[in-house]
C-alpha cells in the first residue's frame, strides 16, 4: 500500500471517527434539558513540507452547535425554568463564563444559585446570585427573583435580583461539558432583546434520535468499508513486493 493511499485512508477514518463521536453525544444527551446537539465538521487541506505526500489531509473545524429552540416540559419545579426566544443562561464555570439553556436550577449550601453542575448562575449584572432561605419563589418572565424569606412568615415577597440573559453572540460557539457551550474569545455578551423565562418548566433537548441512529448505523458502515479497503490494498502491495523480491 503507498504512503499516500495510506494518509488519505487514515483522513478518511479519522472524519468518520469524529462523526461518530459527536453522535454518540447527542444519542447520550438526547433527554439532558437544554442540550444543543453538536455536529463534526472536517475540511480538506493539502499536505505541505518536502516530503509531504500526494493528496490532502482532514481538518477538524469547530461548526456552531444546534442552537435552535425546542418545545417546553412543565415540571413544576420551583427551581426549573425555560428559556424562550433568541436568548441564554449564564453560568460561571472554573474556565469562564459560558452559555445554557439547561435551566434545571438549584441552590447551594452556601446560599447560591446554580445550575445542575454547581455552576453559579449570573446576574444581569454578571454577578453570582445569593439567595436567604425562602418560604416561596417566584421568578419573572424576565429574570426578576423574588419570595417571601422563611425567617418573615406571611411577609410582603422581596426582590433578590435577576437572572441574566443574553442574546446568541456572533461567532462559534464552543461546547463544553454536558449542555454549556463556551462564546467566542474576545467577544462581548448582549444582554437578551426577546428572551423569557417560564418557571417550572424546562427546554427539551433538540436531538433529533432518528437521524441520529441513522446517522450512527451509515457511519459504523462507512468505518467498516474504510477499514476493509486499506486492508485489501495494503494486502495487496505486501503480495507485490513478495513477486518483486523472488523476480
Amino acid at each position: 500500500m503507498g504512503t499516500a493511499s495510506l494518509y488519505t485512508g487514515m483522513a478518511g477514518l479519522q472524519e468518520i471517527d469524529a462523526r461518530m463521536q459527536a453522535t454518540a453525544s447527542n444519542l447520550a444527551n438526547a433527554q439532558t434539558p437544554g442540550y444543543a446537539a453538536v455536529q463534526a465538521e472536517y475540511v480538506s487541506a493539502p499536505y505541505t513540507g518536502a516530503n509531504a505526500p500526494s493528496g490532502a489531509d482532514a481538518v477538524a473545524e469547530t461548526p456552531n452547535p444546534d442552537t435552535t429552540q425546542t418545545s417546553i416540559q412543565h415540571t413544576g419545579d420551583t427551581y426549573d425554568v425555560a428559556v424562550s426566544g433568541n436568548a441564554w443562561l449564564t453560568v460561571q464555570t472554573p474556565s469562564g463564563v459560558a452559555l445554557t439553556r439547561d435551566g434545571s436550577l438549584q441552590l447551594s449550601a452556601a446560599g447560591i444559585l446554580t445550575d445542575s453542575a454547581g455552576n453559579p448562575v449570573l446576574s444581569a449584572a454578571g454577578q453570582p446570585i445569593s439567595l436567604p432561605s425562602l418560604a416561596s419563589l417566584q421568578i419573572g418572565a424576565d429574570g426578576t427573583i423574588s419570595g417571601v424569606p422563611s425567617n418573615q412568615p406571611g411577609a410582603n415577597p422581596q426582590n433578590f435580583g435577576q437572572i441574566g440573559l443574553v442574546a446568541t453572540p456572533a461567532g462559534t460557539l464552543t461546547p463544553l461539558s454536558g449542555t454549556l457551550l463556551a462564546p467566542p474569545a474576545n467577544v462581548a455578551l448582549q444582554p437578551a432583546t426577546n428572551g423569557s423565562l417560564q418557571q417550572g418548566y424546562l427546554n427539551s433537548s433538540n436531538v433529533d434520535t432518528t437521524q441520529a441512529m441513522i446517522n450512527m448505523i451509515s457511519d459504523n458502515r462507512s468505518y467498516e468499508l474504510q477499514t476493509n479497503l486499506m486492508k485489501m490494498q495494503s494486502d495487496g502491495g505486501q503480495s507485490l513486493n513478495t513477486l518483486l523480491s523472488q523476480g
